[in-house]
């Protein structure tokens, strides 16, 4: 099939396809004048803020905001430091030095194990736009120790373990000797 070697109008051929391409400069619509000029009559639109300019995703993988910002990509260098901090934190969640059976510090290790799955899902997402497939399978085992440390803690107050615990500390003595400040206060 022969490639396309006419051009109709104001159209340029393309030498891949036989389908003409439009021009890189179009002519500015004749009735974009007048249609800014009814928008900018519209009530509440005079002080109103002008949106964001869209990002695109060049073809080399950068970042570009229309408005000439440059968005750096992630790097290799990047995923890996993620990957190491990523592991740390969930190998460190075992080794937890604080109380954290009831009240404001089971709260306290429930943020650190959220910490853990965020981390791990968005090493994740950055391994996958970075198409490293070891990054990826790391992270998908951090997001998974994370999810067992949750449910480490969900599921014997909730009522699917042998051994029920609670979430708030039972008499105000029976956590450490500084949660004294935050139980309720006894009626003599």
């Amino acid at each position: 099939m022969p490639l396309a070697s006419t051009t109709r109008g104001d159209y340029q051929p393309n030498a891949w396809s036989c389908m003409p391409k439009p021009p890189p400069e179009r002519e500015p619509d004749p009735m974009g004048r007048v249609v800014d000029r009814l928008l900018a009559q519209l009530p509440g639109l005079q002080g109103a803020v002008a949106p964001a300019p869209p990002a695109f995703r060049s073809s080399a993988g950068e970042i570009h905001v229309s408005g000439g910002s440059y968005v750096e990509p992630p790097t290799l260098i990047g995923l890996w430091g993620r990957v190491a901090l990523g592991l740390a934190l969930g190998v460190m969640m075992t080794a937890w030095p604080y109380f954290r059976e009831c009240g404001l510090p089971l709260y306290g290790y429930l943020c650190a194990v959220t910490a853990v799955v965020v981390a791990g899902g968005w090493i994740a997402m950055t391994a996958w736009q970075l198409r490293n497939g070891v990054a990826h399978i790391l992270a998908l085992v951090v997001l998974f120790w994370g999810l067992l440390l949750t449910a480490d803690v969900l599921l014997p107050r909730t009522g699917y373990a042998a051994a029920p615990a609670t979430w708030q500390c039972g008499e105000p003595g029976s956590g450490p000797s500084w949660m004294r400040w935050f139980a309720p206060p006894t009626v003599e």
